[in-house]
């Protein structure tokens, strides 16, 4: 999991709980520890919000294209070499 993934999960944990917290303000009207959680949480999301200004947006990492073609069996010295996971030409497993 990336940074950018971990701050993503925090912020959606706080809109749930911010969610949860206005449901419970609603139905209990305004109790002074319901006030003072959601107080809480308005200064966790200002918290986060500053540490998501500070790691900055994700980079896009460079692609790499690599072609299609053959390699040039040159690479590979003389046909003596093995083939990796199959073993040298022209041998059969016993």
């Amino acid at each position: 999991m990336t940074i950018h993934d971990e701050l993503a999960t925090t912020r959606q944990a706080v809109r749930a709980l911010e969610k949860t917290l206005v449901a419970l303000r609603n139905r209990l009207g305004p109790h002074l520890d319901v006030l003072r959680l959601l107080d809480d949480l308005d200064r966790c999301s200002t918290d986060l919000r500053r540490l998501e200004q500070q790691v900055g947006a994700p980079r896009r990492q460079e692609l790499v294209v690599i072609p299609d073609g053959d390699y040039d069996h040159g690479l590979w010295g003389a046909g003596d070499v093995d083939h990796e996971g199959v073993g040298g030409p022209g041998r059969r497993a016993p």
